[in-house]
């Protein structure tokens, strides 16, 4: 990985807002949850999302969390960009060096593909020129870390999916909207004969992601590309794979993604997807508080998406692309501790993995 020496103004400037998003997810966030309890403590009922709303909006906490919230986030990724143009020509040849030779594995890009029309008129996350901006790779992974605390440096949430999906021989798999890997990663660990994919759409995204893979001993064929019409043939992989991309894409996209999984899957082939459970399950058996926090969250945050996914049933998402035995599985959760020691946000609540089977 390129090694960009930070000066000491550029590094105190980082270590502040890393500071500050740390503390927005464990000192603010604990501050709403105790909020929450203390209004909600006498109630017989499960609040459900309008209820939780008119609480938390009257609280001041919450007021300046959302405000802190956008802010923090526009300021870690200013820092950021402020670090990488004033070394612009050197970060960008490093990442046109992709081709190379004696790598582990590959990237293939697609300079004509263009952007998702859904992605034209919004920044998701607020990150600057989206994900498809120069550096994309570069504003996601210096933000993830601080955002989540560090809880996802070992791609422990990449791990929670591919621990839940049970073992097979998959001997070709596929990681849709891979980003820089980090979702993709674990495969190559868990099974060490396959060939494993990943497929974005973003350039700077894979970019990264083939460099940070070659630095970490993975051998994985990057392909630029839409999850929605991959460019493989009928009957080439044996298990495909999404994190986090449903809740980044509208209901028309979301089903062509899962046509397009079944295309491309073989008979028996497993397709699993991993998000957050759904509002009702949030509300009914986890957190009302979470429920309402990552509806707020996603408006604030250019996420339109979210809400259209947290209504669905996904197992009929998948049934009506042609897969059978679709089920949701609960999943153990590094980030909010559920189903492992600690906690995190506003109270532990599982990933939930949709998966189907051709």
């Amino acid at each position: 990985m390129i090694e960009i020496k930070k000066n000491r103004t550029e590094q105190a400037r980082m270590d502040f807002v890393s500071g500050l998003m740390g503390y927005n997810s464990t000192g603010i966030g604990a501050a709403m949850a105790t909020y929450y309890q203390n209004k909600t403590k006498k109630h017989k009922h499960t609040p459900q999302m309008q209820e939780v709303k008119e609480i938390m909006e009257k609280s001041p906490i919450y007021k300046f969390g959302s405000f802190f919230e956008r802010h923090n986030h526009a300021l870690m990724f200013q820092t950021t960009l402020d670090i990488l143009e004033n070394r612009k020509e050197e970060v960008i040849s490093w990442l046109d060096s992709y081709d190379e030779k004696n790598t582990l594995g590959s990237l293939k890009l697609n300079p004509n593909l263009g952007i998702p029309s859904y992605y034209e008129k919004i920044e998701i996350h607020t990150q600057p020129g989206n994900y498809h901006g120069p550096y994309g790779g570069f504003l996601y992974h210096w933000m993830i870390g601080p955002f989540l605390v560090d809880r996802d440096e070992n791609d422990e949430m990449g791990w929670d999916l591919a621990n839940g999906i049970p073992k097979g021989d998959y001997k070709k798999i596929l990681d849709l909207g891979c980003g820089i890997g980090k979702s993709t990663f674990p495969y190559c660990d868990l099974y060490p004969d396959a060939e494993v994919y990943g497929l974005d759409y973003a350039a700077p995204m894979i970019k990264y992601g083939h460099k940070l893979a070659e630095s970490r001993g993975k051998k994985i064929s990057f392909v630029q590309n839409f999850a929605e019409e991959t460019g493989f043939e009928d009957n080439s992989f044996d298990l495909v794979t999404a994190l986090w991309l449903f809740h980044e894409i509208p209901k028309p996209a979301m089903r062509k993604v899962v046509k397009e999984a079944y295309r491309i899957l073989k008979p028996g082939g497993v397709f699993a997807i991993m998000e957050s459970p759904p509002y009702k399950m949030m509300n009914k058996n986890y957190n009302p508080l979470s429920e309402f926090l990552l509806n707020s969250t996603a408006i604030r945050m250019h996420d339109p998406s979210i809400m259209t996914l947290m209504k669905l049933h996904r197992p009929d998402l998948l049934s009506e692309g042609g897969f059978k035995d679709t089920k949701d599985v609960a999943l153990p959760n590094h980030l909010t501790g559920y189903d492992n020691e600690g906690s995190y946000f506003f109270g532990a609540f599982p990933w939930w993995m949709t998966i189907g089977t051709k």
